[in-house]
Order: structure tokens, then sequence, then C-alpha cells
């Protein structure tokens, strides 16, 4: 049966992530959702010309700009190299593995995926899926995709005759009434007969899913390792930040916490915090969301001319990966000078447009790697004495100037000189000399 609907949750526009996508990514998102095409598993073949016969005033850069910032937010991912794209948490969000004869079909539909990527990202969400209710089908299904099975597997067919222990309980069906000399009921047709029709996974999708979790996906989303290939293949045009509920999360948080079982930390990996997003004092307010876009669309023009200035030559595909990549580090306000420098490093190696950050650490790092033996033996010596008195500090609750000072909240990245001034400013006070003078502060580092 020919899907005719796609469902999403209300909650989608109580999560910052998604709100934080621009308005084109947002809308594409849920184009991809209802897609005729779209399998049981959540895969569709990359058609970017046709998705963007639907925004007349779009071009198919734009559309292919919010295509890279969906699948850098891990709501998508997209292979390039086999035209495929996958709607992430579509099987877990939509709540599909609850229904036996649709997850059935979508653990078929799954080997029909030709790309290694979205196979390695869908077997990451399988493994997900609560074993109590799906029973065992899914992580041997997850096995044979990353093993390279192309026609369902016979160990899966068996796993799929275990059920879970805990089902889910059945939706009330009307009582049965007779309509034509045939008898309706509610239950579900068989597999092999007309297969219910699966709604899209929820924009905001997952019950509450992962590895950040929250009622809202973003509180748990999963993963984000370029092994999976969602940085890698990011086109990059538009990177916002966007995790949505069901796509960039992983698996669900514990219902509730307590002192001594602490709700888990997210981590910029499955879900980007709102402390690290540059725009996130802009879209925590309404009145500054127009702002906020303003940011994100000029941060887009920088990571064009950057991209255009300081790397050779490349396939489109190419760059704008580069461009995805380059936005990303904007994002996390590194300077253009150390970007443009990466890309120069970049454009003389064989390395994967994926290496591009870890290029950009090296110029930032410099500093301190070409540093003489003994600046780098001080920054040594610092960093330990630092830490050792911190930690006094901490097991005897010191309250005095110095012990406040190595608790308190400290400058990001501070060097051996921000550090020894912090401790000569306490040590002056806790001696009753007042605060230093700067200029002797300078002096002595």
């Amino acid at each position: 049966m020919a899907r005719d609907h796609a469902r999403f949750y209300l909650s989608m526009w109580d999560d910052p992530d998604f709100i934080a996508l621009s308005a084109l990514a947002k809308l594409v998102y849920v184009q991809l959702c209802m897609q005729r095409k779209l399998s049981y598993s959540g895969e569709l073949t990359v058609s970017v010309k046709r998705w963007a016969k639907a925004h007349p005033d779009q071009d198919t850069d734009s559309v292919r700009a919010a295509l890279a910032e969906l699948d850098a937010a891990r709501f998508i991912v997209v292979d390039h190299d086999t035209d495929e794209l996958l709607i992430r948490s579509f099987i877990r969000s939509d709540k599909l593995f609850k229904q036996p004869n649709v997850l059935r079909a979508a653990l078929r539909s799954a080997f029909e995926i030709e790309s290694p990527l979205l196979r390695r990202a869908l077997a990451s969400e399988l493994r997900r899926l609560p074993v109590e209710i799906t029973g065992p089908s899914p992580a041997v299904a997850a096995d044979e995709l990353e093993a390279g099975a192309r026609e369902l597997p016979a160990s899966v067919m068996a796993a799929m005759t275990q059920r879970g222990s805990t089902r889910t309980a059945p939706t009330p069906t009307a009582p049965a009434t007779s309509t034509g000399g045939t008898v309706a009921t509610g239950s579900a047709p068989a597999l092999d007969t007309a297969p219910p029709t699966v709604t899209a996974p929820a924009a905001n999708g997952s019950e509450n899913p992962s590895g950040n979790p929250s009622p809202n996906p973003s509180a748990n989303p999963s993963p984000r390792g370029r092994g999976e290939g969602s940085r890698e293949m990011e086109t990059g045009e538009l990177r916002l930040s966007l995790v949505e509920t069901p796509v960039g999360v992983p698996a669900p948080a514990p219902a509730h916490t307590s002192a001594d079982t602490p709700a888990p930390a997210r981590t910029r990996e499955a879900a980007p915090d709102a402390g690290e997003s540059a725009d996130a004092a802009a879209l925590a307010d309404p009145d500054r969301v127009l702002e906020a876009s303003s940011v994100r669309q000029l941060r887009r023009q920088e990571a064009e001319r950057l991209v255009t200035l300081h790397s050779p030559r490349q396939p489109r595909q190419v760059l704008d990966r580069l461009r995805g990549e380059v936005i990303g580090l904007l994002r996390d306000q590194v300077e253009p000078a150390a970007i443009a420098e990466g890309l120069r490093l970049w454009a003389g190696k064989r390395l994967a447009v994926s290496m591009l950050p870890e290029l950009v650490g090296e110029v930032m790092r410099a500093r301190t790697v070409n540093a003489t033996p003994q600046d780098r033996q001080r920054e040594r010596v610092m960093a330990a004495t630092w830490e050792a008195i911190r930690a006094d500090a901490i097991a005897e609750d010191d309250r005095s100037p110095i012990g406040l000072a190595v608790r308190d909240e400290l400058p990001a990245h501070a060097d051996a000189a921000t550090l020894d001034a912090i401790l000569e400013r306490a040590l002056h006070e806790t001696t009753g000399l007042g605060t230093p003078d700067p200029a002797e502060l300078g002096a002595a580092a």
C-alpha cells in the first residue's frame, strides 16, 4: 500500500536543535519524510532536481545546501557515490519497531541499500532498538548489513520468528462490522498481502532519543562519528546546528535521575550542547531568531569565500563538503586565518575532506608545537602544579583566595602565563598585599 501521509510530533517545535535549522532545511526535512518512495528502512534515492521543483523560489544548490545542513546535524546520512539518502532514525523515531510486520518489511528493505556508509549508520540504529520489544532480529540484521549481505539472510529470517518478552498494548479495535459482505476488523494486514501504511518519522523524532536524551531527540542524539559518514559526506553549504529529535539522537535517557544516577551528560559528539553553539544565546530568545539567521547566512558566505580562495579547483561535491567542514569550524569560532592555512595544508596532502578540522587544529597548535623546550617544560610543570593545588583545595574544602581561585571558573585554554597570573593574584590577596599591578604580573610571567 502506498504511503499517503506522514506523522510529526508537535514537540519538534520545542526542540532547540530543530529550531536552530534554517527555514529551508526544516522544509526539506519535512519534504523528505513525506516522499512516497521512502522505504520502511528510511532510505531514499537522492533526487535533488525533483525535490527542488517543489520550491520555485529556490535553486538546486540551495536544496543541496539544506541537505548538507541536515546531514551535518545527523538528521540524515547522504552517500553521494551511490546517490542514496537515509533518514537515520526513521524506524526508531516513528515507532515502526513496535509493528512486527512493518519491522520485517524494514529489515527486508535494509538489505537493498548499496551504500556501505548508509548500511553502517542503519546498523547502528538497529542496535539501539529495544530488544525486549523487537526480539533479536534487528541486532542480527545489523551484523549482516555490516558484513555486506545483499539479500535477507536466513539468520535474520530465523530471528524474526522470535519476539521480545515485552509487547506493547494492542491498539483498541472497533467492533467487527459487516460491510459489503466482508468483515472489517482492526487487525494489521499480513506482510505478504498489503503492508500497513508507514508514517514518516517525526521531525522531532525519537521517542526520546539517545546519546543525549530528552523527550526530544536532541537530548539524545546518536554519535556523529566520522566513520558513519555524516560529516564525511556532508555537502556543506549550509551546516546549521541541527539535531532533530529523531535523527541526531542516541538512545532514550532514563525517565528520572537521582543523586546516585545522574542524567547522562550531553556530549558534543552525541548532540550539540546549547553552550557550544555560537547561536545559542540568540536562539534562546525568540526575539533574536532573525539575528541568528543572519549570523548563519554570514557564516555560509564566509565559508564560500574561504573555500573558493584557499582550495584548488575540485569537483563540486568535494567543494560542497569542504564548505560544510568550514561552516562547522566557523561555528566553533575558529579564526578564518587558521582555517585558510588549514585549507592550504589540505590541498597539499592526500587526505579526505573530513580531515580538515585536524589540519586546522595543527595550525592552531603551531605556537605550542614550535615553542622552545624550556617553554614546553614550563607548560607541563604549571599544569601538574595547578591540578595538584586544585585537588588539595577540593579535598580540604579550602575557602582561601588561592583555594577559591583554583576551584572557580577559569578562562578556556589557559596557558601557563595565565594560570601563573591567577595564582599570583590569589597569593597577593592571601597575604593582604592587595591586587598586584598587571605590569608586575606581566614582568613575572
